[in-house]
């Protein structure tokens, strides 16, 4: 399957501001960076053939990617779903493409292929609490509208069902543990 794959990415400074209690700047920083080295690393891995994108404001994040074989969407619109909505229609309209999360540290590449090999027009990956979207495959790009915020998994799931569409939500660990509070870095065991 030829995909798209595109993963938004804030600036390595501004990234992880809920774990500034616990970690400086420039730890902030360098998380971030290790965190999308790895998600791309991973999307390579698992899907080979795959565009991978990478959408962000941030010229340093851009550079980062570029030397990391991604393919470099501006961000044309400011914040995660307009961004998103503008960057999807780069893409071509006959691909799938997957929606992924840049702080995913458990993310391994049988969770790509579990995603990929759903039956399903939208397949949804949720958080730990199964309330979020860390991940989100859609047969075509634009096919549901984008609702990422609290709740997008349910809301995810709603739009799919009104749109008439084949949804499947899917929890891995590797999808759904990502990286937003003090305690998640215990859990994983970076950073700190």
């Amino acid at each position: 399957m030829t995909l798209s794959i595109l993963i938004p990415a804030k600036s390595f400074a501004q990234g992880k501001s809920r774990l500034s209690q616990v970690l400086g700047p420039r730890d902030r920083a360098a998380l971030c960076r290790q965190l999308l080295g790895h998600v791309l690393a991973v999307a390579r891995d698992a899907i080979p053939d795959a565009a991978v994108h990478v959408v962000s404001a941030c010229p340093e994040v851009r550079g980062f990617a570029t030397e990391r074989g991604a393919t470099v969407l501006a961000e044309r619109e400011p914040g995660h779903v307009p961004a998103l909505m503008v960057a999807m229609q780069a893409l071509p309209a006959d691909r799938p493409v997957l929606i992924l999360s840049a702080d995913l540290p458990m993310l391994a590449v049988a969770d790509l292929h579990a995603m990929v090999q759903e039956p399903a027009d939208v397949v949804i990956a949720t958080d730990r609490e199964g309330q979020g979207t860390n991940a989100l495959l859609l047969k075509r790009p634009g096919l549901i509208p984008l609702r990422f915020g609290p709740g997008s998994c349910a809301a995810h799931v709603g739009e799919a069902e009104r749109a008439g569409h084949r949804v499947s939500v899917i929890r891995r660990p590797g999808l759904a543990d990502d990286v937003d509070l003090p305690e998640h870095l215990q859990i994983f065991s970076v950073g700190a």
